[in-house]
């Protein structure tokens, strides 16, 4: 019997908690001599509420061509050049963080960096429960971003051409503690970020 893996673990979870995910597998393997020639990408993607779960692994044979997240994402009504990360805020981000903004609003700037190409915020999204519901997955789930842009994941096809929200980790999650936080807390303030921009 074979052994069960994360991917099957975690599409077994979501559908206990009674979602429907979707799944997709795809395993190339090129007959061009090289680094390129293999290519194995899968993920899982379940929507619930107004949001959408994604777990995404890719491994490619040539460099860069390797990327894992997990993420919780949903459309949002702003313009399409809205754009910008949030992280918790870090002594390395003095060194690692460019294009750093500031809202002007004490608790926020004290606890959250915002990177951002423009100078844009989301400081009124961002009320004491929202930064608190971060910081609360954080300590379990690192490294956190929030993130805003346009037509950013078109791998889920109803968020394509769609400013996007969403909440990830560079992690595959599948323990039950880390997905019954990430999923209930981060959808949680998903929406409620949506809707402080209705």
């Amino acid at each position: 019997m074979d052994k069960e893996t994360a991917f099957d673990i975690l599409f077994n979870k979501l559908t206990e908690r009674g979602l429907k995910p979707e799944s997709q597998i795809s395993e190339r393997n090129f007959i061009v001599p090289g680094r390129d020639r293999l290519s194995n990408t899968k993920f899982i993607i379940a929507s619930y509420k107004s949001v959408f779960f994604c777990a995404y692994d890719s491994y490619g044979t040539s460099g860069y061509s390797s990327n894992t997240f997990t993420g919780i994402y949903s459309a949002i009504n702003l313009p399409p050049e809205t754009e910008c990360n949030i992280y918790k805020k870090d002594w390395s981000d003095l060194i690692l963080r460019t294009k750093k903004r500031k809202t002007g609003i004490e608790y926020i700037d004290e606890n959250l960096t915002i990177t951002s190409a423009t100078k844009w915020t989301p400081s009124h999204s961002l009320n004491p429960t929202n930064v608190n519901s971060f910081l609360e997955i954080h300590k379990s789930i690192t490294p956190l971003k929030i993130t805003i842009q346009h037509d950013y994941l078109s791998l889920i096809e109803k968020l394509k051409d769609k400013t996007i929200i969403g909440i990830e980790t560079d992690q595959w999650l599948y323990e039950d503690s880390e997905l019954d936080l990430f999923i209930d807390l981060g959808g949680q303030l998903i929406e409620n970020m949506i809707n402080a921009f209705a």
